[in-house]
């Protein structure tokens, strides 16, 4: 089940398209550029890949070509802002996710942000691995609202919050999946520094306000509480890179 609606996603993305910046980056690039595999042309399919933002980061730095699937924008207007970005573009198609069926499979599939919005979330992401190519590369990101952010979210960001699944929120969570697909964990790890923390666009001002009050203490207390640079707690990212197996499951055996 969705834990949003296609009404949501349509909102959420309509004043970034046709932005310059798309929104911004992807906030994950830097923690899993070094492990994609290298060369021009390679495809790279995004789920979810409104407004383009993430496809026009990865694919226009290293040379992939586009291919993405929404629900809840127009594809020719992704399509476009990704050519006059100068991107090589395979097809960008609307359709929902698991009733859609791609014409072809990719060297890399991706989502950020995408299968924490479903209640059954670990078969959102076993039909990543249905979409690669054997030894294709996989890779999962969301953001951390479980542990420490949690609270933070329940207090200040609520409607946001029940828009996730936070019970998947977890790097077992993340290691279950390789082994239910046979696959290589390249990396699986939280990230985003010690601690940060935002609010959804939807979030009252006052509540906002609160917010960049807050976040400076939090992030020193979170320091002196939590060691490391990255934890389950205070960290608002995690993500997981798989490397597909040679031989996929609905692959006949040789």
């Amino acid at each position: 089940m969705k834990l949003t609606s296609q009404e949501y996603w349509e909102n959420h993305w309509k004043s970034y398209i046709g932005a310059e910046d798309l929104g911004g980056g992807c906030e994950l690039y830097d923690d899993v550029a070094p492990f994609l595999p290298r060369g021009e042309g390679l495809s790279f399919f995004e789920i979810g890949c409104a407004p383009g933002r993430i496809l026009a980061d990865f694919c226009g730095r290293l040379g992939y070509t586009a291919h993405g699937l929404d629900y809840a924008c127009d594809p020719g207007v992704i399509e476009q802002e990704l050519r006059k970005r100068g991107l090589q573009v395979g097809k960008i198609e609307k359709g929902d996710f698991f009733t859609w069926k791609p014409e072809q499979k990719f060297d890399i599939v991706a989502s950020f942000g995408f299968i924490e919005h479903f209640d059954d979330a670990g078969a959102v992401v076993d039909r990543h691995f249905e979409m690669v190519k054997p030894g294709g590369t996989v890779v999962v990101g969301m953001p951390n609202f479980a542990g420490g952010q949690r609270a933070l979210h329940w207090l200040f960001d609520r409607k946001n919050l029940n828009g996730h699944n936070t019970r998947i929120m977890n790097l077992p969570f993340l290691e279950a999946a390789a082994r239910r697909n046979g696959a290589e964990i390249v990396q699986a790890r939280y990230t985003g520094g010690h601690f940060d923390f935002w609010l959804d666009d939807e979030a009252p001002l006052l509540a906002r306000r609160v917010v960049w009050k807050l976040v400076p203490p939090i992030q020193a207390l979170a320091r002196r509480l939590v060691p490391g640079e990255a934890n389950p707690w205070f960290s608002p990212f995690l993500f997981a890179i798989y490397r597909a197996p040679l031989q996929t499951r609905d692959t006949p055996d040789a």
